[in-house]
């Protein structure tokens, strides 16, 4: 198989777009075994999921040649020591740094179709704050303990507001199966991080 995936810092949901890039749709989410796989049968050795700007922007996904390359991604990626959270450098309230995870807002309808519970942090860009004295969304997502996919999205019009009935930015917004079940709102700083930390703990029941 040309199409090797690393789930090391792959979030491996069903909202993945390498899923629509796929011409073929051998590039799939198993809901039974909750996981993106390649269908050997269907795929025609093309390379989108690895290699178009509309598919995986982390290079969780990478694709082969012949069975030398195959070999060497393969190995590259068991001697991998990154994971997930070693890509969160995002900051809560923040200037966006990881575009991967940036979203627009026509986007996150598709991003909520996911099955895992996701946190979405809305920012206006008039509103963002130091990056040095903000908290690492990273620290965010360990007090959650949870699998859970992060987007971070930039308002840019009221009626997102008043669908989510946002007072104030930034915000969190955790969803479960596409619905609404909390919110965080108002920027807290690195100084007070064990209030934002303590308020985050309330979802871990997301999972």
């Amino acid at each position: 198989m040309p199409v090797i995936i690393n789930f090391k810092i792959c979030d491996n949901c069903d909202a993945c777009n390498a899923i629509n890039v796929c011409p073929t749709k051998a590039f799939k989410w198993n809901e039974n075994k909750k996981t993106l796989e390649v269908d050997e049968k269907k795929c025609i050795d093309c390379g989108l999921c690895a290699t178009s700007p509309e598919s995986c922007q982390v290079g969780a996904i990478r694709y082969a040649k012949n069975e030398k390359e195959y070999e060497e991604i393969k190995k590259e990626i068991e001697e991998d020591k990154r994971t997930i959270a070693d890509l969160m450098v995002d900051r809560y309230g923040a200037q966006p740094i990881n575009l991967p995870f940036y979203c627009e807002e026509n986007e996150l309808d598709k991003i909520l179709t996911t099955s895992k519970p996701c946190m979405i942090e809305v920012f206006q860009e008039e509103y963002l704050e130091c990056l040095i004295k903000s908290i690492p969304i990273k620290q965010i997502l360990n007090a959650i303990e949870s699998d859970i996919v992060y987007r971070k999205l930039e308002i840019k019009s009221n009626e997102f507001l008043k669908k989510y009935n946002i007072k104030e930015l930034p915000s969190l917004l955790f969803f479960k199966n596409g619905k609404m079940v909390g919110k965080i709102e108002g920027y807290i700083d690195e100084d007070n991080k064990d209030e934002l930390l303590n308020k985050v703990k309330e979802f871990k029941e997301l999972n």
